[in-house]
């Protein structure tokens, strides 16, 4: 009988001792189920990488500031190509004949447009053309040119050697009425020699004060 007891008492320790065999068995999944921290922790060291976006958009919002800067450049540029102006105009000459008024097309370029009736007196005075003579010599300047109101005014100086027979004058006359007036705003042309308003520019033909189209 107290063998029984004894045998019973040790099976009654081995059950509890396998008992708590199998709880520490059963708890070691338990921790194996954190493994998964480290995916979430590796989610964590990502996190910064949204981050570094706002310093990328920063960069991107900076960028648009390149073309304002194209823009004020191509702005400066135009600025710069209209302070010469190019037109191409009609200019007038002779023969050497002196048969009538012979018509070449010539392109001037000036600053202003005071400088563009300049330009188109001194287009008078050189047809770069053999075929083609001038009417109005080379050894004439121009002292002054005035517009008022469409009112255009040359004062010259007219050396003697300038100076044309009857012919060659209505010829010149001609040549540069037809030539200030294909510009719209000239109404009116007045031509004083040396600040004078003469009756005849070279004493044989009739000079108007002013000029009309």
């Amino acid at each position: 009988m107290n063998k029984k007891i004894v045998i019973a008492g040790l099976l009654a320790l081995f059950a509890i001792a396998g008992a708590g065999c199998a709880s520490k068995q059963t708890a070691a999944p338990t921790q194996e189920t954190q493994t998964p921290a480290a995916p979430h922790s590796t989610s964590e060291q990502t996190a910064p990488d949204p981050s570094a976006q706002p310093t990328e958009n920063n960069g991107a919002a900076q960028t648009p500031t390149s073309p304002s800067t194209e823009h004020t450049k191509t702005k400066t540029e135009t600025e710069k190509s209209g302070d010469h102006q190019t037109q191409q105009i009609t200019v007038y000459y002779t023969d050497t004949q002196e048969n009538g008024l012979k018509e070449e097309k010539k392109e001037i370029t000036y600053p202003s447009e005071l400088e563009k009736y300049q330009k188109a007196f001194e287009a008078l005075q050189k047809s770069g053309n053999s075929t083609l003579i001038p009417l109005w010599s080379d050894k004439i300047s121009v002292h002054k040119i005035k517009l008022d109101n469409g009112a255009l005014t040359f004062d010259i100086s007219l050396p003697d050697e300038a100076r044309l027979g009857a012919g060659g004058e209505e010829l010149a006359i001609d040549a540069l009425k037809k030539t200030m007036f294909q510009f719209n705003e000239i109404k009116t042309l007045d031509l004083l020699v040396d600040g004078q308003s003469l009756e005849s520019l070279m004493g044989h033909v009739d000079l108007d004060h002013p000029m009309s189209r």
